[in-house]
């Protein structure tokens, strides 16, 4: 039994693979939480957890703070796309092309430094794997976000009656004349 708000405003159909993508993200975001509090062994010494966030590379304590923004930003998407919510899409274009400036950023500030070599080698090779993901959330959410068919009625009716005079006026130049001498 549908309620009386939800027959008024029928919900875009979002594609099942958005779905598996929000899927993805939240399981991505459990496994970036469990690699920011849990620590195998004793490898800080070692290997001490490192991660790059806007072209700046963390390590230690900072690492494990950005890391948990990180998941706290993939459960966002993933809560904002299961919801179907256009701020979850814009939210993954947004970090998604944060990935892809990063890892490019990365690249170019780390490469005359002969022993990052190994490490930009590996930050250009995942570059064209960020770049489709981002190619793909774009072409898939493209018309969720910005076609205006799918803007529910009562937002669009939210708009003021000056605004939808003012426009008349523009596409009409004739009757923006008429309504000027009426006043």
């Amino acid at each position: 039994m549908e309620t009386e708000r939800q027959s008024r405003h029928p919900r875009a159909a979002w594609p099942f693979d958005l779905r598996v993508f929000a899927a993805m993200a939240g399981l991505w975001a459990i496994c970036v939480t469990i690699m920011a509090f849990v620590h195998i062994g004793d490898f800080d010494v070692v290997d001490p957890i490192e991660t790059i966030f806007a072209g700046v590379r963390f390590s230690g304590d900072a690492a494990c703070v950005v890391l948990v923004v990180e998941a706290g930003i993939f459960g966002a998407i993933a809560i904002g796309v299961f919801a179907r919510r256009r701020w979850g899409l814009l939210l993954a274009l947004c970090y998604m092309v944060q990935v892809v400036m990063s890892h490019l950023a990365f690249a170019i500030a780390y490469l005359p430094i002969r022993s990052e070599w190994i490490n930009v080698r590996v930050a250009t090779s995942e570059g064209p794997m960020m770049v489709l993901i981002t190619l793909y959330l774009w072409i898939r959410a493209c018309d969720l976000i910005f076609d205006p068919h799918s803007i529910p009625a009562d937002a669009r009716a939210r708009q003021s009656s000056g605004t939808r005079r003012r426009a008349a006026v523009r596409a009409d130049r004739g009757a923006g004349d008429v309504a000027a001498m009426a006043k």
